[in-house]
């Protein structure tokens, strides 16, 4: 999934969202560039290294498209890529010790999504 997260960001746009949405929505867009991804999710974990998901946790292009060619609203879409990205980094974040290069990495992802996670908190009141 995180591989995956920027190209989400790009298909789900910002067009709707709330000012503080966008502003953390960036940041995460910017801690999620390739490089990053690259270096922190791939080079610096073992070989054969895997997270189990379920089918349910995995988020692709042609689910959004299909969605978004229903009645599922942008917002809820955003929703729905948050909920998934943040609990995909959790889980993550939750195996590697602290000594570990991405340890910090998905760390800071973490907070961003919380930080997010406050905003769409928000939204519901």
């Amino acid at each position: 999934l995180i591989f995956g997260c920027a190209g989400v960001l790009a298909v789900l746009g910002l067009d709707a969202a709330a000012p503080g949405e966008c502003e953390l929505t960036r940041l995460l867009q910017d801690k999620l560039q390739y490089e990053m991804r690259l270096q922190y999710m791939k080079h610096y974990f073992p070989i054969d290294y895997t997270v189990r998901v379920q089918y349910e946790e995995v988020l692709r292009p042609s689910n959004i498209t299909r969605l978004r060619n229903g009645t599922v609203s942008e917002a809820a879409l955003r929703y729905l890529w948050f909920h998934v990205s943040s609990q995909a980094v959790l889980r993550i974040h939750e195996v590697l010790p602290e000594k570990h290069p991405s340890w910090k990495y998905t760390q800071e992802l973490c907070q961003l999504f919380d930080a997010l996670g406050k905003e769409y908190s928000q939204y519901r009141q």
